[in-house]
C-alpha cells in the first residue's frame, strides 16, 4: 500500500481570505489591538506559526504568547467554523477527479497533511464539500512545525491499517516550498501544484518530483502513484 497525503490550502480548495480575515479580527478581539497580517507568509505553515508571527510583530511577549495562543486558536477555530460558507471556498480544477481516484483505489491509504487545525481543516472540507474523502491527518494543532508532520501522519495511518508506511512509499502533495520541504524531511515524495499563491518560477527551484500547473488531468499523478507501487518511482 502507498500512503498518500493532501495539503488543503492551495491544493485542494481556498477560502478567497476569509480565514485570513477570521485570525485577523479574532486577534483584534481577543488583543484589544489591531493585529495585521501584512508580512507575514500564510501559505504552507502550521496555524500556530503564523499566530505566533502576527504576535510577535505586533510588540507582544514571548512569555504572552506562549500563555495566551492555545486559547487564541481554540476561539480563532470556532469563529472560522461559524463563519465559513459554501459561497466563500472554491475547490480548485482537478480536485474531484483526483480524489475519486485515489478515494476508489483499496492499495491507497489516503489522508490529510495540513498546517491548518484538526477542527479549521474539517471546518474548510466541509464548506467546500470534500469531508466525505478524509476522516483523519496530521495537522497544525499537532505540531507548530510542518515537518513533524509525515511523522504523525505516518503513526496515524498504520494505527488505522496496521501497516507501516515507509517514507518511500508515502506521497506529499501540496503547493508550497514547506510541502516540498517536509516531504524531504521525512524521505517521502513529493508533488507539488502550482494552485495556491506561488508560481511555477518560485517553486521550479525546490525540485518537487512533480510539479503541476494544476490537478488536472489526474492521471499524471494516479501513473506516479503506480511507478511508486512498483518500485520505479
Amino acid at each position: 500500500m502507498t500512503l498518500v497525503l493532501f495539503d488543503i490550502d492551495g491544493t485542494l480548495l481556498t477560502t478567497n481570505g476569509v480565514s485570513r480575515g477570521v485570525i485577523e479580527g479574532v486577534l483584534r478581539d481577543v488583543t484589544g489591538r489591531d493585529v495585521g497580517s501584512e508580512g507575514v507568509a500564510f501559505s504552507g505553515r502550521t496555524d500556530p506559526a503564523i499566530l505566533t508571527d502576527m504576535l510577535t510583530r505586533a510588540g507582544f511577549s514571548a512569555d504572552y504568547i506562549r500563555n495566551e495562543l492555545p486559547g487564541i486558536l481554540s476561539v480563532y477555530a470556532n469563529a472560522l467554523e461559524a463563519s465559513l460558507r459554501p459561497e466563500h471556498v472554491t475547490v480548485l480544477p482537478g480536485v474531484h477527479e483526483l480524489l475519486e481516484a485515489v478515494l476508489a483505489r483499496p492499495a491507497l491509504c489516503v489522508g490529510l497533511l495540513t498546517g491548518n487545525m484538526e477542527q479549521t481543516a474539517f471546518a474548510k472540507l466541509r464548506a467546500g464539500g470534500l469531508e466525505n474523502g478524509f476522516s483523519w491527518g496530521a495537522f497544525g494543532s499537532d505540531h507548530a512545525d510542518r515537518n513533524e508532520l509525515p511523522g504523525i501522519a505516518r503513526q496515524r495511518a498504520k494505527a488505522i491499517t496496521g501497516l507501516d508506511f515507509m517514507p518511500d512509499r508515502t506521497v506529499i502533495i501540496g503547493d508550497t516550498e514547506h510541502d516540498i520541504a517536509c516531504s524531504r524531511h521525512h524521505g517521502a515524495w513529493a508533488v507539488c501544484v502550482c494552485t495556491g499563491r506561488q508560481t511555477r518560477a518560485m517553486l521550479e527551484p525546490h525540485a518537487a518530483d512533480i510539479l503541476l500547473d494544476t490537478l488536472v488531468p489526474a492521471d499524471v499523478i494516479l501513473r506516479f502513484i503506480d511507478r511508486i507501487e512498483s518500485g520505479r518511482g
